[in-house]
Parts: structure tokens; sequence; C-alpha cells
């Protein structure tokens, strides 16, 4: 009886060990500069709004890639700031780990490595967005030839313009978006 105790307790310790150093990791988290979003107010708030909506309505998003760029930007923002900010610890961890989830569907359609830092995702979205605004193809096409894209740039162009729905994006974002701006969300 004693050594059976004694293998349980040493497999919960083990156990109790592994969770602990997986909560320990922070997820990889940007900062990002209010102008970055075409605001001058809060960038959280911003970006949880383009979120919610782009992926809400991810039709608007099929050939305007700038639309998708900057929304793809404030998901990775969103999924390393909601699971590490103060701010947002009373948005349930289930919703927050759903958006740390997104993030990695979204960057895995686009042939980014889970292990780019959101820095540099953030950045090369945010580049890709006002590049494409402007007409600018040279840049477009520096940005999409960036190390962080394992695909080549013009499947990264198309993919990047024609984002399909995903409804566990959509779903998380919606439900990040109620809790953490009050939104009513009703049938219909």
């Amino acid at each position: 009886m004693k050594r059976s105790a004694l293998v349980a307790s040493f497999a919960v310790a083990v156990l109790l060990t592994g969770c602990a150093g997986a909560v320990d990791r922070q997820p990889s988290t940007a900062v990002i500069q209010p102008s970055a979003l075409q605001t001058n107010g809060d960038v959280d708030v911003r970006a949880i709004n383009i979120t919610a909506y782009g992926f809400g309505h991810y039709k608007e998003m099929q050939g305007n890639p700038a639309l998708a760029a900057e929304t793809v930007a404030a998901l990775d923002y969103l999924g390393g700031q909601l699971n590490t900010s103060p701010r947002w610890v009373s948005i349930p961890s289930l919703f927050r780990l759903q958006m740390l989830d997104s993030r990695n569907t979204v960057r895995g359609l686009l042939g980014i490595s889970p292990d780019v830092p959101s820095q540099a995702v953030v950045d090369a979205m945010v580049g890709l967005s006002g590049a494409y605004r402007a007409g600018d193809q040279a840049a477009v096409d520096k940005l999409l030839g960036s190390s962080i894209f394992s695909l080549p740039p013009a499947e990264t162009a198309q993919r990047l313009a024609n984002l399909p729905y995903l409804p566990a994006v959509n779903n998380a974002a919606t439900h990040v978006a109620a809790v953490a701006l009050g939104y009513q969300f009703t049938g219909g």
C-alpha cells in the first residue's frame, strides 16, 4: 500500500510540475502603435473591434488584402495581449486561449510558424496593409518575401486575399468582443 501511494504521489508531482511549466510560458506579445490600426485611442479596443468585424464579415476581406492584413495583425496582437495583460484577466481563460489558437490557425493558413515572434508578424501585416492601401507593389513584394513566411510570395498573397470563413476564429473573436466591450449579440 505504501509503495503504491508513493508512486501515485510521485506521478501527481510530475504532472503538476509539467503543468506549472506550461503555465509559466507566456505567449509572444507584440506592441502596436495606435496609428497602425488607424486609431488615436485605445489600441486593444480597436484590435478587438477589427478582429471581431473582420472574421465575422470575412466576405469583405475577400479580394481586399489590405483589410485582411490589418485583421491578421489585430488578431496576432490580441492573441498575446489578452493572455499577458492584467487588463484582460476578467475575460474567461477559455476565450483567451481560443484567441491564441485562432492566431495559430491563421498563421498556418499564411505559412507563418507558430514560433515566429508576434512582433514580427504584426509588423509584417501592418506593413502589408499600408503597402496594399498605398498601391506600393514593391513594398508588398518585399514584405511577402520576408523570412516569416514559408510559402512563396505569390501564394501568400493569394491566401491573404482569400482567407476562408473560419468559424472557430469568428467564434473566439465574437466572444472576446462581447465580454471585453459588453456587446449584446442577438440571434437572427
